[in-house]
């Protein structure tokens, strides 16, 4: 201490020199407070679970499971002919011009579709999800006569002719393949195709594959 520095001047300054150090520390911890308010640390990361995945199995479909049925309808055909017949005996009547005549009107119904009884196992192929058919050509599975709607719009017979019932059959032998024929060429057989391909297409869909092709031959 200097003989100019008096007691009572360095009692006053170390007072200044304590209270600027407080001061400073006081500033210290609420800096650190502030900061610890606004600077939150990150949360730490958490795992993201993994989805477990369930293998599917392929669809399974046999040649027995397309054979269900030994036939497979998938067009049905409301037809109508216009049948002429005429029977003239094979005796010295006809030379008198004696003969039975008939005009018939004759409805009936016809179904096309796909005899499966055909099919084998090299017509079904499988890969996973992927399937191949091949069917058998479509044809007419049945025939038959509305014989409630059936009937003669004209008939000329006559007491000297007795009635013939193996000609008759003959008629509707004859309107019977008209009506056939006549459904044949009305497209019977590739609607036939068409519909049976687009059932099993949607069949073999349902059990699960997704890529399908469907052949008919």
């Amino acid at each position: 201490m200097s003989n100019s520095d008096t007691p009572k001047s360095f009692l006053s300054r170390n007072i200044i020199f304590v209270a600027v150090l407080i001061a400073i520390v006081l500033l210290a911890l609420s800096a650190r407070v502030l900061l610890g308010t606004f600077v939150r640390p990150a949360p730490a990361p958490t795992s993201t679970p993994v989805p477990t995945f369930t293998t599917v199995p392929p669809p399974v479909v046999t040649i027995t499971d397309i054979r269900v049925v030994a036939e497979l309808t998938t067009v049905e055909y409301q037809a109508v002919a216009e049948i002429q017949g005429e029977r003239v005996p094979d005796d010295f009547r006809q030379y008198l011009g004696i003969k039975e005549q008939v005009l018939l009107l004759a409805y009936g119904e016809v179904k096309a579709g796909f005899d499966l009884s055909r099919l084998s196992e090299e017509d079904l192929w499988t890969d996973g999800t992927r399937v191949q058919l091949h069917l058998p050509p479509p044809e007419v599975l049945s025939t038959s006569i509305d014989y409630d709607r059936t009937h003669a719009v004209f008939h000329r017979g006559t007491l000297l002719m007795s009635r013939d019932i193996d000609w008759e059959g003959e008629i509707f032998e004859t309107a019977q393949d008209s009506i056939r024929q006549g459904a044949i060429e009305a497209g019977i057989l590739e609607d036939a195709a068409r519909y049976g391909q687009l059932y099993y297409e949607n069949f073999l869909r349902s059990v699960g594959f997704t890529e399908v092709v469907v052949v008919v031959n």
